[in-house]
């Protein structure tokens, strides 16, 4: 056998790289049983640690919690709202961890980085935004001992992941506008094209047909409008749809962005919100107070805030369930109320 390393003790003990780091710089914030395992791991393979990093002063440790996402994420609101409950989490523990953010342009990059980070020992834990994972890359991970937890909610997970229901929520916004009375409802998303796994905008619209099917509104595909993410792509298909026959009374938007390009287009068509077309949005940003958009809570940074300190408590030892979020809430703002004619 060659020179024993600190990956060894750790495989051979069952922890983390992170767990005998701090045993072998005496942190107090490692239980005993664990302390001893890690020890006897030490003396069974006769570790010996290189003279150059013990005379290292422990400030220079440098230690990360790894978040990993679509490059194009990036851009959301939504995204900057959950790393800010994320930073806030860090910033609260006494653990001594940063923020490292990796990037994945496809699926087959994000099985490349989930390798990287895996092999380079890169982060005491790792939260995965946006994306689904195989079996394998699940088993990598476990079998790396790198704690893991999702960020926005996925469903039928076999590991832990922490968000809302987007297929509710897309329920939710569009039965509030039925039930004001609304039946010529368009929906603007963003493409549904599952190339990474991300499948926030067809879980939306999912809910969004559930609750048309349930208000015995028939789905008319002319009203359903999808693109990329972005305002300038809400504001064109809004013009659109203002073309049609009978343009939509209602719009249910994916995002707080779209919405807003939506409500920029109206004005700018001189339709009036919402006396004449009523707008909800999704996520509840400031650009959604700053609108008085109605739209639907999804608790952003509380999402990231529960999801970093639960990834947390799982590098510090813990075997616990993950903690719930709250179900997605409709706020009423000022962009929402009955048609003008409620059998249009």
């Amino acid at each position: 056998m060659g020179r024993v390393t600190i990956k060894d003790v750790a495989r051979h003990a069952g922890v983390g790289l992170g767990t005998v780091s701090r045993v072998m710089n005496n942190h107090p914030r490692v239980s005993p049983e664990t302390r001893e395992r890690v020890l006897k791991a030490i003396r069974e393979l006769g570790f010996r640690p290189n003279a150059t990093a013990r005379r290292l002063p422990r400030k220079t440790e440098l230690r990360y919690i790894g978040v990993i996402t679509h490059p194009f994420l990036l851009n959301y609101h939504s995204i900057s709202e959950r790393l800010r409950g994320v930073q806030t989490a860090l910033s609260a523990s006494d653990q001594g961890l940063d923020l490292a953010l990796f990037s994945a342009s496809s699926a087959a990059h994000f099985d490349s980085q989930l390798h990287h980070i895996v092999q380079a020992n890169a982060v005491e834990g790792l939260l995965i935004v946006d994306f689904d994972m195989s079996d394998d890359q699940v088993q990598r991970l476990r079998q790396a001992r790198i704690p893991f937890v999702g960020l926005n909610h996925l469903r039928g997970r076999s590991w832990p992941c922490i968000g809302t229901d987007n297929e509710y929520g897309g329920y939710v916004a569009t039965r509030y506008l039925t039930e004001l009375g609304h039946r010529r409802i368009a929906y603007i998303g963003d493409n549904m094209v599952d190339e990474y796994g991300f499948s926030t905008s067809q879980e939306r619209y999912i809910g969004y047909k559930r609750a048309l099917t349930e208000a015995q509104i028939h789905l008319n595909t002319r009203y359903v409008r999808l693109g990329d993410h972005s305002y300038r792509m809400a504001y064109d298909i809004t013009q659109e749809l203002l073309q049609l026959a009978q343009p939509p009374t209602a719009i249910f938007a994916m995002s707080d962005l779209q919405a807003a390009g939506i409500i920029a287009a109206l004005r700018a068509a001189d339709v009036h919100v919402p006396a004449d077309v009523s707008v909800i949005g999704y996520d509840d940003t400031e650009l959604a107070m700053a609108l008085g958009l109605t739209t639907i809570c999804q608790h952003l940074e509380q999402s990231g805030r529960l999801a970093a300190g639960y990834l947390l408590a799982l590098i510090a030892g813990a075997d616990t369930p993950p903690p719930t979020l709250p179900n997605s809430q409709l706020i009423v703002r000022q962009t929402t109320q009955p048609p003008k004619h409620r059998l249009s």
